[in-house]
């Protein structure tokens, strides 16, 4: 009885870890697609700076509530 409650602890906590890097993975390729889209000016030209700026707001964002949602809750 104890060790089948071990064994799905331990799958829950495998599943959570599976869907934080799920979730993780798709956020960062969204969030890179969006911000190289908007990079371009009106010209069609590419700015880099911008694209750094967009993609520095969006790992914030992305590790802010990586950080809420991993926290124990205690």
């Amino acid at each position: 009885m104890l060790l089948d409650l071990r064994n799905r602890c331990n799958l829950r906590m495998m599943w959570d870890r599976k869907r934080q890097l799920i979730w993780l993975a798709a956020g960062l390729t969204l969030g890179t697609l969006v911000a190289y889209q908007d990079s371009f000016d009106e010209d069609g030209t590419f700015v880099p700076r911008f694209f750094v700026f967009m993609e520095s707001l969006v790992l914030i964002i992305i590790f802010v509530l990586f950080y809420l949602y991993s926290r124990k809750k205690g």
